[in-house]
């Protein structure tokens, strides 16, 4: 019986051993995914097209989340242009609608400053201005 508690032992160590191990592992994969995210924002930056698609389809989500029916217009006739725009590869209505939603962006920034950030007003008139 002594051998069966001294196994339990060496069992106990060999698992707090690779406990610590595998903590060290998730940081260096955390540190992995922003590495990726990035690349994503670079090769998407290379397109002036893919980043105003990109970018209104989070305008769209933004408005979605934020469940105001003055909001509803803008956010379906983006949803449409988004759509369009994979058809026929013409982003005139996603320029269009989207300097709509800077405005509609800006008003809810005044009502409520902690929805909608000044940079993502300010990365939407960048993604608009590269296609002008």
């Amino acid at each position: 019986m002594a051998k069966s508690t001294s196994d339990k032992t060496k069992t106990t160590k060999a698992a707090a051993e690779k406990k610590p191990a595998a903590a060290k592992a998730d940081p260096s994969a955390e540190k992995a995914k922003p590495k990726k995210a990035a690349t994503k924002s670079k090769a998407s930056s290379a397109d002036p097209a893919e980043a105003l698609v990109n970018k209104c389809q989070e305008v769209a989500d933004k408005l979605d989340k934020m469940q105001d029916p003055k909001y509803t217009e803008i956010k379906e006739k983006l949803v449409w242009c988004l759509g369009s725009y994979k058809h026929d590869q013409n982003p005139a209505g996603l320029v269009e609608y989207g300097s709509k939603a800077v405005d509609a962006l800006k008003e809810a920034r005044e009502e409520k400053p902690k929805q909608v950030s000044q940079k993502f007003i300010d990365d939407l008139q960048k993604a608009i201005a590269k296609m002008s």
